[in-house]
């Protein structure tokens, strides 16, 4: 008989700590949704790109096309969005159809792809781009990675002005070049 009471105050001991360890859980995660709620871009599940932030300047700058075309880009009040990929980066090759879809709904807007150079592996992808966006080929170290400052792919720059005016992970929106809430 005796066993029997301990075993039954056992489990509601246990029962009692369970619940208590469930209300623990259940507030650090009305917490965790909290922060998520409040960081910038959390209504349209966008987040800040690797690269320089909102406000650096980049000024004008050259680049050569892969197709051997000289690419000079001016700062002017038109935004060009720079779309930085990388042919071994999953998140970039399923961005890739936004980014020509974009490129296609909106064919007065200037658009640059850079394509990270992987020893061979961007082909396909350059091949993809080619045809409706100007492309470069740089390594992680060319001049355009280093002059935005982009430390990983995707990654989606809005220049305006020779200024980064928004930078985003994910591929641009329909109806023009903004990211969403500038990031930074």
């Amino acid at each position: 008989m005796v066993f029997v009471v301990v075993a039954v105050a056992l489990v509601g001991a246990l029962g009692i700590l369970n619940l208590l360890l469930a209300i623990g859980v259940v507030r650090r995660l009305r917490e965790h949704t909290a922060l998520l709620e409040g960081r910038p871009g959390a209504a349209d599940d966008d987040l800040p790109a690797s690269a320089a932030p909102v406000g650096t300047r980049v000024g004008a700058f050259r680049a050569r096309s892969t197709l051997g075309s000289e690419l000079v880009f001016e700062e002017t009040a038109v935004p060009l969005l720079v779309a930085v990929l990388s042919p071994d980066c999953s998140p970039c090759r399923e961005r890739l159809p936004l980014v020509l879809d974009h490129a296609a709904r909106h064919p007065g807007e200037r658009v640059l792809a850079v394509v990270i150079d992987e020893g061979g592996l961007e082909a396909e992808m350059v091949a993809l781009l080619e045809p409706a966006v100007p492309v470069v080929v740089e390594p992680w170290d060319g001049g355009l990675p280093r002059l935005l400052d982009v430390r990983g792919t995707p990654c989606f720059v809005t220049v305006v002005g020779g200024v980064v005016a928004a930078t985003s992970v994910f591929a641009p929106r329909p109806g023009g070049v903004a990211l969403g809430p500038a990031a930074g």
